[in-house]
């Protein structure tokens, strides 16, 4: 057998190697075919003017590597079925310049809404990761404040002597005593009305949306969203194939007047409307639960972050004023605690309840026993109220630093909104033309900053309009980023 094999000028590889990377490149270009017999190391060895055992070397690699098998007393065979699924069989020749088609892969219609809304993903909270300096990111709690000790010490609690119930597959709804202490602090610090049974432990408030889409949404139904509003709702029930109505928000919500009355479901943040920060009014409240009782339909209440109040007295959760079991309520842990411990709730009607947890199920089983079992004990020996106290006083000082600081920098070319709860603000500046040259120039001068336009699905807002999260940033890193905008926008 005569064989033609480039072994490149690539000195820095030993010769074997060259060698076994020219004839595996040889098999995978077709130019040696499943069950050809190679020549004789001594033949090759020659025909290459190398050391016969350069060649015994290289075959011995790919034999290792599952391109070549040796027959003892018959040689050596290139494998029949190769290990690399990029085997490159010839391709007939297409027209000069004709791109060879792509391989169809048939998608469902789920899949192919979901790459239709992937750009809705590109939000300030999903690609860009970059960190500033002076980093005004929504939705990330102040991470050096976590109270890492005590977690530490109930973590260790838990694992010293782990219970049976921790160490195999468990409940699908989350560990009974956590969906308890959640019951019990859901009630008395948002007048929610459930028992521990409706209670789901959820991966995030997104898992909850996504369940609770999956159980009430079919295509074409029309879902009621906020204008401005989430986009991670959005994507959840556009890539269920709903039909959005977005209806606008005012001074106290959203216009329930405005809704249609052949909705399906309608997607609410009473407590703070995310992301104007304007909070529900009781009587739009009761006003929203009436449409749903002759609509027939349920409300999505997401309570993201109702927990930082810091003027007038906070309202109850709607699902509170819930007679009907029309409202599901969603919350989150990432933003009180730690993004990464993907740790959120839900609760269901008593009626939806088992379909949403069949439907977790079927997506990962549960949430991580460790983490819930913890979580429980944190809450029951009442670190997390404590910690929800002195998060609160920590997040008051920073709103005020940052409304001193626009004041002082900006004075009335500065015009906030969303300043009595929450951990961000939306703030429009005047003279400002255009938002993406101005965070461009911003993130140059070590300051990030984001603009509020990911959230209208109807006209975006006038002027220069960005969502500004306060929760991370120090006092002082507040004062000194603030003071780089106003340099940017007065220059």
């Amino acid at each position: 057998m005569d064989v033609v094999i480039d072994l490149g000028e690539d000195s820095k590889l030993p010769a074997y190697r060259r060698l076994a990377e020219a004839i595996r490149e040889a098999i995978l270009s077709a130019r040696f075919r499943p069950g050809e017999r190679l020549p004789p190391t001594r033949t090759l060895a020659a025909n290459l003017s190398l050391a016969r055992n350069t060649v015994l070397e290289a075959y011995e690699q790919l034999i290792a590597e599952g391109y070549l098998t040796a027959r003892h007393g018959s040689g050596t065979f290139v494998a029949r079925d190769l290990p690399d699924r990029a085997f490159r069989a010839p391709q007939p020749a297409s027209p000069a310049g004709a791109a060879s088609p792509a391989p169809s892969h048939r998608m469902s219609s789920f899949g192919r809404r979901v790459l239709e809304v992937e750009t809705d993903f590109a939000v300030p909270h999903g690609r860009d990761q970059r960190q500033s300096a002076y980093e005004f990111r929504y939705g990330t709690p102040s991470l050096n404040e976590f109270p890492i000790d005590a977690w530490r010490t109930l973590t260790k609690r838990v694992l010293d002597y782990p219970p049976a119930e921790l160490m195999g597959y468990g409940p699908t709804e989350g560990l009974p005593q956590l969906r308890e202490s959640l019951a019990r602090y859901l009630q008395r610090s948002r007048g929610v009305r459930c028992t521990a049974d409706q209670v789901i432990i959820v991966n995030g408030s997104q898992q909850a949306l996504d369940l609770a889409t999956r159980v009430m949404i079919d295509p074409g139904d029309r879902v009621v969203m906020e204008e401005p509003g989430y986009v991670g709702a959005r994507a959840a029930f556009k890539s269920a194939g709903a039909e959005l109505i977005p209806v606008r928000c005012d001074n106290d919500g959203i216009v329930v007047k405005e809704m249609p009355l052949d909705a399906r479901a309608a997607y609410v943040t009473p407590s703070h409307q995310f992301p104007l920060g304007c909070v529900m009014s009781a009587a739009r409240r009761l006003e929203l639960l009436a449409w749903a009782e002759a609509s027939d339909a349920v409300i999505i209440e997401d309570d993201y972050d109702s927990e930082f109040r810091y003027e007038g007295r906070p309202l109850a959760a709607l699902q509170g004023l819930d007679e009907a079991g029309r409202v599901i309520y969603t919350g989150t842990l990432s933003k009180v605690l730690l993004p990464a411990l993907r740790l959120g709730y839900m609760v269901a009607p008593p009626r939806l309840q088992p379909a949403v947890v069949g439907a977790k199920w079927l997506t990962d089983r549960h949430v991580a026993l460790l983490y819930q079992a913890v979580l429980a004990l944190f809450i029951d020996e009442g670190h997390f109220e404590r910690h929800l106290r002195r998060m609160r006083k920590l997040y008051e000082r920073r709103r005020s630093a940052l409304l001193e600081s626009f004041d002082r920098e900006f004075g009335e070319r500065a015009e906030i909104t969303g300043t009595e709860s929450g951990m961000h603000v939306l703030v429009r500046l005047e003279g400002v033309e255009e938002s993406g040259a101005f965070m461009s120039r911003a993130r140059e001068m070590g300051v990030g900053v984001y603009s509020a336009e990911p959230y209208y699905a109807l006209t975006p807002p006038s002027g220069a309009t960005f969502l500004m999260g306060y929760s991370s940033v120090s006092e002082d890193g507040i004062r000194e980023g603030i003071r780089r905008l106003a340099v940017i926008a007065h220059g």
